[in-house]
């Protein structure tokens, strides 16, 4: 149990040196992760121009704008049918966009996954890796989806099922970038390595949900929550692989 239970701490502790001894690499992510983001919303927000327009100008809008009280209740669920009709009336630009939207912030996290793990294995990174498993978003948004179906069916289920099924897929996405796995063998991996760790893994999912109420508490510390997870989850997913090629040798390297 002790060995399990070091295992959080120590992730959350490999999170919080890389942050610092690699300080200048983050900021550098920082800056051209939000460069870039902001380059595809805008682009997004120039191809739905008239949209946006529409609802700006619509006299939905003004209404809950300008609504007190109670009745803002009535006036929100009239302006919502309002704004669901404008957008029904441009539903392919919507998917559209909605599609590019997915695949972009689903590439970046992946590549940000990339860059924890090669300061974890190696110690160093850069940030041109954010960008490189862009080619693995196909895999990584039918995982997602999967995952989210997974996750639903068990919290309909008295809740703990979800609960289970969310701590223990989790780690899929660090499969399909470091064992080049699909979407279904991921979850499946993940789902094999966690079989022995769901304490350790809801005591790092606490640590992590403190870790975020600080950040929005500190209003600063917001743009470290996602270094930070995500940095604490791929040393925890070391351990778990690490762990599971002492038995199982297709655990052992990456593909």
């Amino acid at each position: 149990m002790e060995r399990n239970k070091s295992h959080v701490l120590d992730s959350v502790s490999f999170a919080v040196r890389s942050l610092i001894d690699h300080v200048r690499l983050f900021v550098m992510v920082l800056l051209a992760g939000t460069g870039v983001i902001a380059l595809v919303v805008g682009l997004i927000a120039l191809f739905n121009k008239g949209l946006i327009q529409s609802i700006l100008s619509s006299q939905a809008l003004q209404d809950y704008q300008e609504c007190v009280g109670y009745n803002c209740a009535s006036v929100a669920y009239q302006s919502g049918a309002s704004m669901m009709a404008m957008i029904s009336s441009n539903i392919v630009t919507v998917i559209i966009s909605g599609v590019i939207v997915a695949l972009f912030f689903v590439g970046i996290d992946l590549g940000f996954k990339k860059v924890a793990l090669q300061l974890h294995d190696r110690h160093n990174s850069s940030v041109k890796e954010m960008f490189s498993c862009f080619h693995l978003t196909p895999k990584a948004i039918v995982g997602w989806i999967l995952y989210a179906i997974m996750v639903w069916i068990g919290w309909i289920f008295f809740i703990l099922p979800g609960f289970i099924a969310l701590l223990r897929f989790a780690f899929f996405p660090y499969f399909i970038i470091d064992k080049h796995a699909g979407p279904i063998q991921a979850l499946k991996m993940s789902w094999h390595v966690t079989k022995h760790h769901v304490w350790d893994l809801f005591a790092l999912w606490v640590m992590m949900k403190i870790i975020v109420y600080l950040g929005f508490m500190s209003g600063v510390g917001v743009i470290l929550i996602w270094p930070l997870s995500t940095l604490a989850y791929a040393f925890f997913y070391r351990k778990l692989v690490a762990e599971a090629g002492k038995t199982e040798p297709h655990f052992r390297s990456a593909a």
